[in-house]
C-alpha cells in the first residue's frame, strides 16, 4: 500500500458508504474545534502565569532553566516515535465521510500496533538522555543524580502520552475536537495546583515531574470516555502484516520530518543552554511566555480549522481551500500584528511585575524573541494541509536543511549575541519552511497566482513598522501596577487593530472577513 491508496480518489467518493448521514458545518465545526483549542491553549497559559512565580521562587533561577531545558531534551525520545498517530488523524481526516466502519477500525488498530512497536526504543533512547541530561544542562555536578531521577520521569510520561495520544487524534481526524472543549484546561488547572503544592512542600524537580505523570493519566483516561461516547465506531479492529508495513512506512517519514522539526522548533532552550548557561535560558524562557501566547492561541485556532479544509482538500476542492487558507492568514495577520505591537510595548512592565525585572531578557531580545513566534504561525497553516496529502518526503528534506542551518549558526552566534543570536539563527534556519510549504502547497493545488501579491507585502512593512516603534517605545515605559497594565494593554491593542483594520486591508477584505465571522454561531455547539 503506498501513500496515495490512504487518501481519498474521486472514485472512492462515489463507491463507498458514508459514515456520516448529515452534511456537515464545515465553518462551524472550524470554529467550535479552534474555541476547544483556544480555552485549552488558555487554560495552560494562565496555569503557567500563576505558576510560574512559585516555581522560579522555589527553584531559583539557574534550576528553572535546567526544567524548561529538560523540558526540550526529552522530546528527543521522539526520535523513535513512528508518529502513527498522525498518520491515523490525517487519514480519518480524509476518509472518515467515505470509509466502512471496519476499515477505521483497522487505522486504529494498525496505528496501536506501530506506536507499540517503538515502545522499547523509545525506552533505550530515554536512558541515554536521561544520564547525560546533567552535562546537556550545565547543571552543577551536585545536582547530577536529581537532574538523572527527573528526567527519566519525565520520559516516563512522554511515553504514556505516547498511547493516549491516539484518542485524540481519532477526536481530530473525525472533526470533533471541540467534543473535549475545556475538559484539557481544567484537567491542566488541577495539574498547575499540584505543582505549586509539590515546590512549596520543598519536592522540587522530581516533585514537578511527577505531577507530569499524574496529568498523563488523567488527561488520558478523560479522552478514552469521551471518544468512547462520541465516536459510534469506536474499537480495535482486524489488522494485517500488509498494512502494519504501510502505516509503518508513512509513520516513518512523519518520524523523520517530526525529529528534524524537534530539532528545529524545540531545541533553542537547549542549545542556549548549552552554549550559554542555564540562567540566560530561564530569561529567555520568561521573556518568551507573552509571545509564545501568541503563537500558541493561533496555532490553536489554525489546528482548529485545518480538519474542515483537508476535508476539502481531499476532494480536490481546491478553490474552496485557497479561500479558506486566504481567510485564515489575513486574520492571522490582524491577530499577530495588533497583539505583538501590544506586547512589544508592554513585556518590560508585564515581566517587572509577574517575576521580576531581572528576569527580562530585554527590549530588542523581545523583538526578535516575537518575530520568530510569529514566523511559526504563518508557516504552519500551510504545513498542516500538507501532512493531509501524507506525502512527507520534500517536507523533510526542508526540515533537514533547516535544522542543520539552525544548529550551525546557533554555534556561531550565540556566543557573541546569546538570546539574538539564537533567535537570528532559527528565524534563517526557519525560512526553509516560510518559502518552501507555501511552494510545496501551490504546487500541489497547481496555484499558478503570483508567490507574494503587493497587500502581502505592504502587510509585512506595515507590521515591521509598528513592531520597531513599539519596541523604542517600550524601552522608556515602566508600569508599576496590574490595572494600569491591563488599561494601557487594552488602549493599545484597539489602536493598533484599527490601524491594521483600515490601513493594511482591502475594502473587499474587510468585507470577506466580515462575512467570514457573521457565518460562525457563536453558542452553537454543533
Amino acid at each position: 500500500m503506498n501513500p496515495e491508496q490512504l487518501l481519498v480518489s474521486k472514485a472512492d467518493l462515489q463507491q463507498r458508504p458514508a459514515t456520516i448521514g448529515k452534511k456537515e458545518n464545515l465553518k462551524q465545526r472550524a470554529y467550535l474545534n479552534s474555541l476547544s483549542a483556544i480555552i485549552d491553549y488558555a487554560g495552560i497559559q494562565v496555569t503557567g502565569f500563576i505558576i510560574n512565580p512559585f516555581i522560579v521562587g522555589g527553584l531559583g533561577t539557574s534550576m528553572y532553566g535546567v526544567w524548561q531545558m529538560l523540558g526540550q531534551l526529552t522530546g528527543y525520545t521522539k526520535m523513535v516515535d513512528t508518529r502513527a498517530t498522525q498518520v491515523l488523524k490525517w487519514s480519518l481526516a480524509n476518509k472518515r465521510d467515505v470509509a466502512l466502519e471496519e476499515e477505521l477500525k483497522s487505522d486504529l488498530t494498525t496505528a496501536f500496533v506501530v506506536t507499540a512497536i517503538t515502545l522499547p526504543f523509545a525506552l533505550i533512547i530515554g536512558s541515554i538522555l536521561s544520564w547525560y541530561a546533567p552535562v546537556i544542562t550545565q547543571a552543577s555536578a551536585e545536582y547530577y543524580s536529581l537532574v538523572r531521577i527527573t528526567c527519566g520521569i519525565l520520559i516516563l510520561g512522554l511515553i504514556i502520552n505516547k498511547y493516549f495520544d491516539l484518542f485524540e487524534a481519532v477526536l481530530a481526524g473525525m472533526n470533533m475536537g471541540y467534543k473535549r472543549m475545556g475538559f484539557r484546561a481544567v484537567i491542566v488547572a488541577f495539574g498547575g495546583l499540584l505543582k505549586v503544592l509539590a515546590i512549596t512542600n520543598g519536592y522540587g524537580l522530581i516533585g514537578l515531574s511527577i505531577v507530569q505523570i499524574i496529568v498523563s493519566l488523567i488527561t488520558g483516561l478523560t479522552f478514552l470516555h469521551i471518544v468512547k461516547k462520541h465516536v459510534p465506531w469506536f474499537a480495535f479492529g482486524k489488522t494485517n502484516f500488509s498494512k502494519i508495513k504501510s502505516f509503518g512506512k508513512l509513520s516513518g517519514w512523519f518520524m523523520a520530518f517530526s525529529t528534524l522539526k524537534m530539532l528545529l522548533l524545540n531545541s533553542d532552550k537547549i542549545l542556549l543552554g548549552f552554549i550559554a548557561g542555564p540562567v540566560l535560558v530561564a530569561k529567555y524562557a520568561l521573556t518568551m511566555f507573552t509571545s509564545s501566547a501568541v503563537q500558541g492561541s493561533m496555532i490553536a485556532v489554525i489546528t482548529g480549522m485545518t480538519p474542515g479544509i483537508c476535508t476539502l482538500f481531499g476532494k480536490g476542492e481546491y478553490d474552496k481551500v485557497k479561500k479558506a487558507r486566504k481567510s485564515i492568514i489575513i486574520l492571522t495577520w490582524l491577530f499577530s500584528s495588533a497583539v505583538g505591537t501590544t506586547l512589544l510595548f508592554l513585556n518590560k512592565s508585564f515581566i517587572g511585575l509577574w517575576v521580576g525585572i531581572e528576569n527580562y531578557a530585554g527590549n530588542l531580545e523581545n523583538l526578535f524573541i516575537l518575530i520568530i513566534s510569529v514566523q511559526v504561525i504563518f508557516f504552519q497553516l500551510d504545513g498542516l494541509i500538507i501532512n493531509a496529502t501524507l506525502d512527507m518526503k520534500n517536507k523533510v528534506f526542508l526540515s533537514a536543511c533547516a535544522s542543520v542551518v539552525t544548529i550551525i549558526l546557533s554555534f556561531i552566534l550565540v556566543p557573541h549575541y546569546q538570546v539574538i543570536g539564537i533567535c537570528i539563527s532559527i528565524f534563517i534556519g526557519r525560512l526553509f519552511y516560510s518559502i518552501g510549504f507555501p511552494y510545496l502547497l501551490k504546487q500541489r493545488m497547481n496555484d499558478k497566482s503570483p508567490f507574494l501579491s503587493f497587500e502581502a507585502i505592504k502587510r509585512f512593512f506595515l507590521t515591521v513598522l509598528l513592531y520597531c516603534l513599539a519596541t523604542y517605545a517600550g524601552k522608556s515605559v515602566t508600569i508599576s501596577n496590574w490595572i494600569t497594565l491591563l488599561a494601557i494593554g487594552l488602549i493599545v491593542l484597539a489602536l493598533s487593530s484599527m490601524f491594521f483594520w483600515f490601513v493594511g486591508m482591502r475594502h473587499n477584505e474587510r468585507l470577506e472577513t466580515i462575512k467570514t465571522l457573521s457565518g460562525i454561531k457563536l453558542l452553537k455547539m454543533k
